[in-house]
């Protein structure tokens, strides 16, 4: 791609913060903006979360669209903390029937395709759900499949950035979470036995995972 191409697309919705290093920080209100209509972020911006609907590429550099009531713009990549991101994970249709593991797979996928019933492509299964079946659903839904068992926090992290969920086992007999974001202190994740957004440390989430041998997907 060219230097002066402009390359954007719509992605699912996740949160972002500005770095607290003392620097200017700036936005434009398009990518190819010149220097002289910079906007400047007050030092109240950095405790605040920006809601992302756009990735953009342009001067080889990545840049993130946000609109709040104020204004709308793109911040270049330079000035996002990378120790935090949060993606706008919503809970599909609500099943009272489904397992955990099947409510789990369902919020996973949804992130990504709102309208994909993972439900109706499962039927009735009355076993816990096999790899195979994952991946079947995974590949149909979102078109990839990623195996993170017994991979690094930092492969997780790594996914969360590239908007991608991950959904980990506590123990072998169906007990799961969907991993949604992260900070420098905790993960945020969803857990289907009550339906709520919690938060978790590394320490406590480690003895959970390790239950599992650490199995863990993705896409």
């Amino acid at each position: 791609m060219k230097s002066n191409s402009i390359a954007n697309e719509n992605v699912p919705h996740f949160y972002v913060r500005l770095k607290h290093r003392k620097m200017e920080k700036w936005y434009v209100n398009e990518m190819q903006a010149g220097k002289h209509q910079r906007k400047a972020f007050n030092h109240s911006d950095e405790k605040a979360k920006f809601e992302i609907d756009q990735i953009g590429f342009y001067q080889k550099h990545l840049w993130f669209h946000f609109e709040n009531e104020s204004d709308a713009g793109w911040i270049p990549n330079k000035f996002i903390r990378k120790n935090y991101r949060i993606l706008n994970l919503q809970a599909s249709k609500d099943n009272t029937e489904a397992s955990n593991e099947e409510k789990a797979l369902s919020v996973l996928v949804h992130f990504s395709r709102p309208d994909f019933d993972v439900y109706d492509k499962l039927g009735k299964i009355t076993d816990n759900l096999s790899d195979v079946t994952f991946k079947s659903i995974l590949v149909k839904s979102v078109g990839s499949y990623k195996d993170l068992t017994k991979k690094s926090y930092r492969r997780v992290r790594s996914q969360i950035n590239r908007n991608r969920p991950v959904m980990l086992w506590g123990r072998r007999d169906n007990q799961c979470i969907v991993l949604f974001g992260f900070n420098h202190r905790v993960f945020f994740y969803f857990d289907p036995e009550d339906g709520l957004n919690k938060t978790i440390t590394v320490k406590e989430l480690t003895k959970l995972w390790k239950r599992s041998g650490y199995k863990a997907i993705s896409y």
